[in-house]
């Protein structure tokens, strides 16, 4: 059985990244102008803040520059080719039709895709550039899962949204090259986590814990009147799982390694089971009890 997990991230350095599609600005996304009426949705780009760009939420002219109104302009961040790579939150990495991008990051044995949107997912290992490849996954995204005919007839098309490999041979000098295809749409990947994968202790204990309350909040003006203020989409998890007495010092000092450093924490590597895989900053508590080590994981999520 899978035991309780996280992978180790790899730093990858924009010199690793030897080809990339990605863009920072999408078709028909300008450079904002303050007279420029816009509509709900539109996107602009700031050139100032190095191509950072924004999403209007109120229909209509405002001269306030979109970093200083957030009432009126949602900030997508910026997007380029190392946003995928940076594991600091949910901004993505975004091409018309295809995301291809070519790395050498370097020896690791596991790779995690989070915010992923797209209808195909192709992923080729070479052992060192233009070598021979070792290792490759081609598969739809597809995620629609009809309960009924009903559903079966008329849902929409559900993508999936992460991807986990976990049984990589590492190879020092590999080249990788990761394709997200949406043919007349745009690719997008919000992480693209690579690194060592690395138990925690046995499989998950009973009891394991989804939370997807988020943190948004209901406000009220001097009138009375509700509004909502959006929180925290992530979902956190929480886990229990036995750690040999000859594993618990090797994991005190791993998990040292990653504190304050978000990266894939994983109950399953099972296809289509994302809830009990969660990218965010985990915590771990071991008890010692007469019989048994115990580790409490808690991981709060950032997508």
């Amino acid at each position: 059985m899978f035991p309780v997990s996280y992978i180790k991230p790899l730093v990858i350095k924009p010199s690793m990244i030897t080809s990339s599609t990605a863009v920072k600005k999408l078709a028909g996304e300008a450079e904002w102008v303050a007279t420029t009426a816009y509509v709900i949705g539109q996107v602009v780009t700031r050139a100032d803040l190095g191509g950072r760009r924004f999403e209007n939420k109120i229909a209509g002219t405002n001269a306030n520059k979109p970093e200083d109104d957030r009432d009126r302009w949602y900030d997508l961040g910026l997007t380029d080719q190392n946003t995928m790579f940076d594991g600091k939150d949910g901004r993505q990495s975004i091409a018309p039709n295809a995301l291809t991008v070519v790395l050498r990051p370097g020896a690791h044995n596991a790779m995690f895709l989070a915010g992923l949107d797209g209808i195909a997912l192709d992923i080729v290992w070479k052992e060192y550039p233009g070598g021979p490849e070792y290792q490759r996954y081609s598969g739809t995204l597809e995620d629609t899962q009809p309960d009924d005919y009903y559903d079966y007839y008329f849902s929409p098309y559900s993508p999936q949204t992460d991807f986990l490999i976990t049984d990589l041979t590492p190879y020092a000098s590999c080249e990788v090259t990761v394709t997200i295809s949406n043919p007349g749409s745009v690719a997008r990947c919000a992480i693209a986590s690579i690194g060592d994968l690395t138990a925690v202790g046995g499989p998950a204990l009973s009891g394991v814990s989804v939370d997807v309350s988020g943190s948004a909040r209901v406000t009220a003006d001097d009138r009375g009147m509700a509004s909502v203020v959006a929180g925290k989409l992530a979902c956190d998890l929480t886990a229990q799982a036995i750690v040999p007495s000859d594993m618990a010092r090797g994991v005190v000092r791993s998990v040292r390694a990653v504190q304050n450093v978000p990266c894939p924490w994983l109950i399953t590597d099972q296809r289509l089971r994302e809830e009990l895989r969660s990218f965010g900053l985990g915590a771990v508590k071991l008890t010692y009890t007469s019989n048994r080590i115990t580790a409490s994981i808690d991981v709060q999520g950032t997508i």
